[in-house]
């Protein structure tokens, strides 16, 4: 009876732990590391900076103007994140919204970027929401159908797998 508090495998472990740590400080002289939460991680952020427009569309006069419209994605990712081309995503996503709209060109495009690094190491996931805005213009020419300032993009070195996507307009 005097080990009953043996009997539950949690308490055995405790006892373990601390005797084998209590050995090390004591007789080996070096000190086990502490066990804290993982610090938080900071996240990466890159944007286009500015609206601008592509210098392709500059050269076409629009005839009609319209509102700014914007675009939001939600990407979960594994392995890496390849953030061009989730911009590339997010930008036809936009663009069939301003098709839809009358519109064939998008004019001033901004877009902004942030990555959620994974709370624990071994998951190797990644949060990712991209906000991408621009003006609807309607023109005689074709869109640049390209992210503006891509090279601004940061993003994981990796082979990215896109797990999941949530658009919302």
């Amino acid at each position: 009876m005097a080990f009953n508090f043996l009997t539950n495998p949690q308490s055995v472990l405790n006892i373990c732990a601390r005797t084998i740590t209590s050995f090390c400080e004591n007789h080996l002289g070096f000190k086990t590391p502490e066990h804290h939460t993982s610090p938080k991680r900071e996240n990466i952020e890159s944007s286009s900076g500015p609206a601008r427009t592509h210098p392709i569309v500059l050269d076409i006069k629009p005839t009609t103007y319209g509102p700014r419209v914007a675009h939001k994605d939600k990407f979960l990712c594994k392995g890496g994140v390849d953030t061009v081309k989730l911009l590339d995503v997010s930008r036809r996503g936009l663009y069939s919204t301003a098709k839809e709209m009358g519109g064939n060109v998008l004019l001033e495009e901004q877009w902004d970027c942030k990555i959620c690094h994974p709370r624990f190491h071994k998951h190797d996931r990644f949060k990712v929401t991209i906000h991408y805005s621009a003006q609807v213009a309607r023109s005689l020419g074709s869109d640049a159908q390209t992210p503006i300032e891509a090279a601004a993009a940061k993003g994981v070195k990796g082979l990215m797998t896109v797990l999941d996507r949530q658009p919302e307009c």
